[in-house]
């Protein structure tokens, strides 16, 4: 199935840098303005320059597309960025704590060849935007390289590629660093062809799904669809049928799903009327809190969730009057009647599709299109800065999860559904900056 194959990556040289940690950056996506600057005044070759480069006023708006292509060509010719001499498979190991518990998580990173997501080679398990596509494709079509990876997972129960991998891990690593959220990065490139064929022998009978990087990926296909119905593609293994990605172990117990929270940002919400609106379709408990600070309460509130979905779908919710609930749908409420019989199990088990349904749907009369959803809701990860917005007045409600499973994600994936935006964040993210892959040569 996917067609995975070794690479000659370019990386930043250690001995012109020193520190890596100055140098890389999360993905482009999940940057914010302000972190975007914190970044471009961090350090002069930063890769936020190449992934997300800054315009300036006045000027074009293809220009920062130009000026990335420039600044990559400048620091290889500069041996900022230098390229390994012989093809190989990255291993990438991201060590960090998640709520007091000291986690690994490891994967490969290699090329693997770009298919139509209709072959079911490679499934998704989100939609793809215009804009952010448009983004990536005016930067791949610049630079010619994919600056960073995507985030894949495959299932490997047995643990089969366990011990070689392990093997290599045992040498010493050819990058380190530490990030400043505390994460421990640590990068190896193994060249060894019994490893490397093993490793792509073993993933020719795997599906692969896209945990992280939709965009890149279908920018990626679409370029070399482009380029092979234009003839300018005539081989198959030309290397611009390929795409840099990240291949992590699904059952890796290192692998983390945050949960994603909606903050309600619709005007002319009547509160009274929503709550009498959910009281017909979920149990409603009123949280108690504890007296003090509000991280105390919401620390509280989230303890109640984990626990209460062990059991099913729960959520909560903390609204203008001030007050935390518990929402659990109502027994004998018919889930099934809500979906029309048009979903299968596996998207009807997530949570957050029951309240993408039954709240933001037919509660608050938000339409299920991308552009509805995103006018009408704020997406956050930060359970304190959704109570800050309904505490200051910038929302009447505030919702919040547990997070998905990835047995779940997989799952809908599988039956060839999409989950409704942000519904998933995998950490940790891969660093931009650690490997990259130049398109147009093996």
């Amino acid at each position: 199935m996917a067609d995975v194959r070794p690479f000659r990556g370019i990386r930043y040289n250690t001995e012109a840098i020193g520190d890596l940690s100055l140098v890389v950056a999360p993905p482009y996506d999940v940057i914010s303005p302000e972190e975007h600057d914190g970044y471009y005044n961090k350090h002069p070759y930063n890769v936020i320059r190449l992934i997300l480069n800054r315009p300036k006023e006045g000027e074009l708006p293809d220009k920062p597309y130009d000026r990335a292509a420039e600044f990559l060509e400048r620091w290889i010719a500069q041996r900022i960025l230098i390229q390994d001499p012989v093809p190989g498979i990255y291993v990438y190991r991201q060590r960090y704590l998640y709520e007091g518990e000291y986690k690994e998580c490891t994967g490969m990173i290699a090329r693997v060849r770009v298919v139509d997501f209709a072959e079911g080679v490679v499934l998704p398990h989100e939609e793809i935007m215009p804009k952010p596509f448009e983004d990536r494709m005016k930067l791949l079509e610049r630079t010619k390289t994919n600056l960073s990876t995507v985030y894949t997972l495959y299932s490997d129960p047995a643990e089969k590629l366990k011990a070689p991998i392990l093997a290599e891990m045992d040498k010493f690593p050819i990058a380190q660093f530490q990030t400043a959220d505390g994460i421990a990065n640590d990068l190896w490139s193994v060249t060894d062809e019994k490893f490397t064929k093993r490793v792509t022998r073993f993933l020719e009978n795997k599906k692969l799904y896209i945990a992280d990087g939709h965009h890149r990926y279908q920018t990626a296909f679409e370029y070399s669809r482009r380029l092979r119905e234009s003839g300018e593609i005539t081989e198959d293994d030309d290397p611009r049928n390929f795409l840099m990605v990240m291949i992590v172990e699904m059952e890796n117990p290192g692998l983390s799903v945050l949960p994603v929270h909606r903050i309600v940002v619709k005007p002319d919400v009547d509160p009274a009327a929503v709550l009498g609106k959910l009281e017909d379709m979920f149990a409603v408990a009123e949280l108690e809190p504890s007296k003090g600070a509000r991280s105390g309460q919401v620390f509280q509130m989230l303890g109640r969730l984990r626990e209460a979905g062990e059991a099913g779908h729960v959520y909560g919710m903390f609204s203008s009057d001030g007050k935390f609930r518990i929402l659990t749908p109502r027994p004998g409420f018919d889930l099934d009647r809500e979906f029309g019989g048009k979903a299968s199990e596996a998207y009807r088990s997530l949570d957050v599709t029951v309240l993408h349904r039954l709240v933001v749907e037919k509660v608050l009369g938000i339409a299920p299109d991308r552009k509805a959803v995103e006018d009408n809701l704020v997406f956050t990860r930060d359970p304190l800065a959704a109570i800050s917005m309904v505490d200051s007045g910038k929302a009447p409600f505030a919702f919040f999860m547990n997070p998905p499973r990835v047995e779940q994600v997989r799952g809908v994936a599988d039956s060839g559904e999409k989950m409704p935006q942000k519904s998933t964040y995998f950490h940790p993210k891969p660093c931009s900056g650690v490997v990259m892959n130049r398109i147009t040569e093996w």
